[in-house]
């Protein structure tokens, strides 16, 4: 794996670029060969694409197709992903109540549907899964992914000075602490309730209608989950 392509449909969603947009993006992915602290294989070609529902939005199935392996779809329980992204907004004075189509959930689910519908293979993996149990979750990703895995891969080199954003600096702040990370921390914190989120303009219906999604697709059998011996009860 060489290649890394954030979110290379982010600018169709906030600055209404067109899809030549994307492709340069494509065509100019980050090499990872070009970070000293990073070691890369001799051989290795692949591109790694990650993206947001709401901003592939409409344009998913041309995403979906340019796959060679099977799709992951990350999700997280919505009471903790709708409060990080409520924390991040107010970190840079934004109103912390955003568009909810960004919560992504009914376009998550629907883009997994959509490949039910046209036989796109894919996984699902729970971040507290892989946060909590990391060797065993990822063990069984690469497994599916058909790539090797080793226990190296889970720790790593900060790389603070990566520049990730794609709309000038504007969302830059979302990302110092995954580029300052050198390793992956265990989610131990309880989940927010629902009642902490504002009555005002449907937020807690809101997060409820998410949370019944993530429930029901917890259950799925494309999720990845950790060996049963493994797995920890918060």
């Amino acid at each position: 794996m060489r290649f890394y392509c954030h979110e290379p449909f982010e600018t169709t969603y906030y600055l209404d670029e067109n899809l030549d947009q994307v492709l340069g993006k494509l065509g100019s992915p980050l090499d990872l060969a070009n970070l000293d602290r990073i070691a890369v294989g001799a051989g290795a070609d692949a591109l790694l694409i990650k993206e947001m529902p709401y901003q592939v939005g409409q344009n998913f199935p041309l995403l979906a197709a340019i796959a060679h392996k099977p799709l992951i779809f990350l999700m997280r329980d919505p009471r903790r992903s709708i409060a990080s992204r409520m924390r991040k907004k107010v970190e840079v004075g934004d109103d912390p109540r955003f568009p909810k189509i960004e919560s992504g959930w009914e376009l998550w689910r629907k883009q997994i549907e959509w490949c039910e519908k046209h036989a796109v293979e894919y996984i699902l993996v729970d971040s507290t899964d892989f946060r909590n149990q990391p060797e065993s979750v990822f063990t069984e990703i690469f497994a599916e992914l058909e790539l090797p895995f080793s226990t190296e891969m889970l720790s790593w080199q900060a790389c603070p000075d990566v520049e990730l954003d794609n709309l000038g600096g504007r969302h830059r702040h979302l990302y110092n602490s995954v580029l300052s990370s050198t390793g992956i921390r265990p989610e131990t914190s309880p989940a927010p309730l629902v009642e902490d989120f504002p009555h005002e303009d449907g937020w807690r219906e809101h997060v409820e209608r998410c949370l019944a999604i993530y429930d029901e697709m917890s259950g799925s059998a494309a999720r990845i989950v950790p060996c049963e011996s493994e797995v920890s009860v918060l």
